[in-house]
Formats: C-alpha cells, structure tokens, sequence
C-alpha cells in the first residue's frame, strides 16, 4: 500500500512541479504572509523562535524578529523549489545551484581517493546531490549520501526517489560502513555527502562542543570513517546569490586523516558550519529541535547506563 501511495504522490507532486517558478513562488509567498498573518501556523514557532535567541544572545529584539521573517520566507520558498526538483532537468539545476572549488576535488578522485563531503541543512540541501554532475569524467565514480529513514513508509518511499534523481545512492546511517566497503571492493571512487548538523540518539553520543552558544553533542561518524577508508574531507559553504539561485563552495578540511588528534575534524567541521550560519542565519533550518539533548540529560542518561562509554568534551 505504501509503495502505491507514494507514487500516487510523486505523480501528483510531479504534476505541480510543471508550474513555472513564478507561480510556486506566490504560492510560497501567501503561505509566509499567512503564518505571520496568523501566528499560531507559523511551523514550529516557539523552536525557531527560541533556538534563535539562544544563538545569537548579542541580537537585539528588532534583528532577531527580522531574521525569523527571513528564515521563514525562505523555508516556504524552499518547500516549492524541493517541489520542482521532481520534473526539474538537469540544465535547470544547474543554474540554480552553481558549484565552485569542485576542481581540486576531481584532482584527488582521478588519483584514486575517494571524498566525504560534510554539509549543513543550508540553503536548499535537497539539490546537493547533483554536486556529481560536475564529476562525469571520472571512472568508477559513485555518488551517494547518508539519510536517515522516515518513520511513514509512504513519504520515506517518496522521499528516497526523490534523493536519486541526480543519480546518487542513498544510505541509511546503519549501512553507510558497509556499503563503502563495498564500493571500495568493487573499485569505485566514492563521493558521499553527509549532513551531520542534526542531533545523536543518546547513545550515539561521543563528543560535546561549543556550537552557537550552546553546549552540543554531534556526530562524529563521518570523521570516523574518513580515518577508517582515508578519505579526504571537504565543506559544503552555502550561500544565497538571490531567490532560488545558491552557490556551494567546496573548501578542503583535510587530504589525510588518520593521524589527526581524535575529533579534530568533528571540531574543524563545527567552526566552518557555525560561521556558515551567522553569515547566512536564515538559510540554516532552525525548525529542527537541534538541542533537545542537553548537557544535564546526558549526565542523568548515563547514571541510568553506567556501562556507556564516557563522553568527551571540548
């Protein structure tokens, strides 16, 4: 049943998404004059609002309101260009999500490393993917990214056809180990995108940092893999050139890291994401409840699970 509920709903997603720009466009824009018209259906209201003072506790009143009208203006804007992406051709992507600093990456591929590539949930993350269009000269190349499984079976089915349009594979977390393995005994090159700004389970806890005021656990399976496969690492930096039109920059972090300090990259990673942010504030998704998971619940988490690993912190 799923399965036929979510082509039902990329057929009609597809359908919607033949509508020039312009036209999905005022669609965005009268649901933002809606959700500040009426603020009760302003999407997870108390969260943004909340994450946003506690981010930037030097901003007066006047900027942080200003900056939530921005974030939510493009949140609804992004809702319509994810839309598009369904019938979207590959010349139409291109101009709008322009890539720069690729050519050092395609140095290192064509010399037999493969590459991880950290990202944030900036701009619109969903056309990242086609980063491997740039790539197409390259032998035994294949693109993929992590992603974490939607609990609803139909908008999961949805949302992973939708992942592959560009020609990637996508990974769940569990698997990722695994399935590189794979790629690396059937002699392929790799390229994997890893959006690592969201927030561990409990136990998947191994590191805290200083991250936008805040003390934050985050992931560090990516930094672990790269010291695994020797991997070079990169950075994503987002941003917007104007509606609908972002620019990605790829910066390298590390060429090797296998004889870095424990979590140096996770660090590195946190630093470039986090000026990423105040540059661009409102193309981070500050819907996401990132920091649900304090320091405190840790500390009383592990009182109920002495035989966890202790964490580290910076």
């Amino acid at each position: 049943m799923a399965k036929i509920l979510s082509t039902v709903l990329y057929a009609i997603v597809w359908v919607i998404s033949l509508l020039p720009m312009p036209v999905l466009y005022l669609f965005s824009d009268i649901a933002w004059l809606v959700m500040f018209i009426c603020p009760p259906l302003r999407y997870r209201k108390s969260i943004v609002q909340k994450n946003l003072a506690l981010s930037f506790p030097d901003r007066d009143r006047k900027w942080l309101r200003r900056t939530e009208r921005r974030f939510y203006y493009q949140f609804a804007c992004q809702l319509m260009e994810s839309l598009k992406t369904v019938s979207a051709s590959r010349r139409w992507i291109e101009r709008h999500l322009v890539w720069t600093g690729y050519e050092k990456a395609a140095g290192i591929m064509r010399h037999g490393q493969s590459i991880i590539c950290y990202m944030g949930h900036m701009g619109n993350w969903e056309w990242t993917p086609s980063l491997v269009y740039n790539f197409e000269d390259i032998e035994n190349l294949q693109g993929c990214q992590v992603y974490h499984k939607l609990e609803n079976d139909t908008m999961e089915l949805f949302m992973y056809r939708l992942r592959s349009k560009f020609g990637t594979e996508s990974i769940p977390m569990e698997h990722v180990l695994r399935r590189l393995l794979e790629y690396r005994r059937d002699g392929k090159i790799f390229l994997i995108g890893m959006i690592a700004d969201q927030v561990p389970l409990w136990w998947n806890i191994h590191y805290w940092t200083e991250f936008m005021h805040r003390k934050t656990p985050v992931f560090t399976g990516a930094e672990r893999l790269s010291r695994k496969l020797d991997t070079a690492v990169w950075f994503v930096h987002v941003s917007r050139i104007r509606r609908g039109h972002y620019r990605c920059d790829m910066q390298l972090m590390y060429e090797h890291t296998a004889d870095l300090p424990d979590f140096e990259v996770t660090e590195k990673y946190m630093r470039l994401l986090e000026d990423n942010i105040r540059e661009c504030p409102e193309l981070w998704l500050w819907t996401h409840n990132r920091w649900k998971r304090d320091w405190e619940g840790y500390q009383r988490w592990l009182a109920k699970h002495p035989n966890q690993r202790s964490s580290r912190s910076s």
